[in-house]
C-alpha cells in the first residue's frame, strides 16, 4: 500500500483531535481548541517516523508513551499529578475504545487500512464511516464510564466547598445532585442549594433571626426577609418544584465566590446560593446540593 505523508498527517491529526476532545469532555477539563489542535499535530507528525528507517527506535512503546505524555501536557497543561493521571488514563481508554470500534467498522466495510510501526492509515479516507465510528465509540465510552462511576460509591460524589461573602466564609460538604436543575430565573445562573444552618454566619443578624423563627421555607420567610434586606446582601426569589410542592419559593443570594475544594480548586463567581431552611441529609453527610452544570 502506498502511504502519502500529507494524508497520513491529516488522518492521524483528526483522529488525535477527536480522542483529545472526548478526553476533555469526560474529564471536564478546561482547555481551548488551539491547544487541542497543536497537540493533535504533534501526534500526527510523530507518525512520520515510518518514512525514516533511522528513526524507527521512536516506534517503541516507551517513545509512544513519552509522546502521549507530551500531547496531554500540551493539550491540557495539568498542574497536579492526580489530574495528569486522570487525563492520561482517560486518554488511553478513549484511544482503545475508539481504535477497536473504528477497526471493526472498517474491517466489516472492507476498507483498506494499515496499522503498524506506530501509525494508523486509511486508504481513501471515509469521513462518514469515521464519524459513525466516533458515535459508536462515544456511546461505548459513556456507557462504560457511567457503569464504573455508578460502582465507585456515593462518597465520590461529595465535594468540599467554601462559600465567601463580604470577607466571611464557611466550609461544608456538598453532594453533586444530577436532579438539581435549579437556576436563577433572572440571571440564568445555576443554583447551589445550601442548608441555612451551614451559612447562618454569612447572613445579617436580622435575617438569621427570621430564618430561626420560621423553620419551614414559606412565604412568611420570603416576604419578611425581602423587607428586611439591605445593601449588605441582595436577595432574589428562586421558584422551584418538588414532590408535593408545585409552587415552592427559595431565597437566594449571589456570593462573592464559591470554591470547589477538589483537585482543581475551581473558583465559581457566576453562581447563586439558595437557602434551604431544613435538613438536606438525614445523617448530615452533606449540607448542600451542587448543580451538575458547574462541574463542566
Amino acid at each position: 500500500m502506498t502511504i502519502y505523508a500529507e494524508y497520513l498527517l491529516l488522518e492521524n491529526a483528526i483522529i488525535n483531535f477527536i480522542i483529545l476532545y472526548v478526553t476533555k469532555r469526560f474529564t471536564r477539563t478546561d482547555t481551548n481548541k488551539i491547544r487541542l489542535i497543536i497537540s493533535s499535530l504533534i501526534g500526527g507528525i510523530y507518525t512520520f517516523v515510518v518514512f525514516y528507517p533511522s528513526l524507527m527506535f521512536m516506534a517503541k512503546f516507551i517513545m509512544k508513551f513519552i509522546v502521549s505524555i507530551l500531547m496531554i501536557i500540551v493539550a491540557f497543561n495539568p498542574y497536579t499529578l492526580k489530574k495528569f493521571l486522570k487525563l492520561i488514563s482517560t486518554f488511553y481508554v478513549v484511544t482503545f475504545v475508539f481504535a477497536g470500534a473504528a477497526l471493526a467498522l472498517f474491517y466489516l466495510s472492507d476498507i483498506q487500512i494499515f496499522v503498524g510501526k506506530g501509525i494508523f492509515y486509511i486508504r481513501d479516507f471515509p469521513i462518514k464511516k469515521l464519524i459513525f465510528a466516533v458515535g459508536i465509540s462515544w456511546i461505548l465510552i459513556k456507557g462504560t464510564l457511567g457503569f464504573i462511576q455508578s460502582k465507585i460509591g456515593k462518597e465520590k460524589l461529595f465535594i468540599p466547598i467554601e462559600i465567601n461573602l463580604n470577607n466571611r466564609n464557611v466550609k461544608l460538604n456538598a453532594l453533586v445532585d444530577t436532579g438539581n436543575s435549579l437556576k436563577d430565573p433572572i440571571s440564568d445562573r445555576p443554583v447551589i442549594i445550601v442548608e441555612f444552618k451551614a451559612i447562618q454566619d454569612l447572613l445579617p443578624i436580622k435575617v438569621q433571626d427570621i430564618f430561626l423563627k420560621y423553620k419551614e421555607n414559606n412565604l412568611d420567610v420570603v416576604s419578611t426577609v425581602m423587607s428586611k434586606s439591605n445593601r449588605e446582601i441582595s436577595f432574589r426569589l428562586i421558584p422551584f418544584k418538588s414532590i408535593g410542592k408545585d409552587n415552592g419559593m427559595l431565597l437566594g443570594f449571589k456570593p462573592d465566590k464559591v470554591i470547589l475544594r477538589d483537585e482543581d480548586n475551581k473558583i465559581l463567581s457566576e453562581i447563586i446560593v439558595g437557602i434551604y431552611n431544613n435538613s438536606l441529609s438525614p445523617n448530615h453527610e452533606y449540607m448542600a446540593l451542587l448543580h451538575p452544570e458547574i462541574l463542566k
